[in-house]
């Protein structure tokens, strides 16, 4: 079964843009700062690269409202951008 677009973006900005990650522990229940060794800034910087390489975002709303701990949690909240408003 192939992976979902989201994990496999996910993986791909981690691997080219964050090397301090623990891409060696990828997974979907992998927690995003125990596991793979993310911090807050290098959280921002993985949206950042989601939104501007992949686009793909989390809305502010959602973002806010949610806790986000592991990587199924962000893949979750991930919604492919209006290319439109874009």
């Amino acid at each position: 079964m192939p992976e979902p677009k989201e994990l496999t973006a996910i993986v791909a900005v981690l691997r080219h843009h964050l090397p301090a990650a623990r891409v060696d522990a990828f997974a979907p229940e992998a927690r995003l700062n125990e596991d793979l060794a993310l911090d807050s800034i290098m959280l921002l910087e993985l949206l950042v690269h989601l939104e501007l390489e992949h686009r793909l975002c989390i809305p502010e709303e959602a973002l806010l409202a949610s806790e986000l701990a592991t990587v199924a949690d962000l893949q979750q909240l991930l919604q492919p951008m209006d290319t439109e408003t874009a």
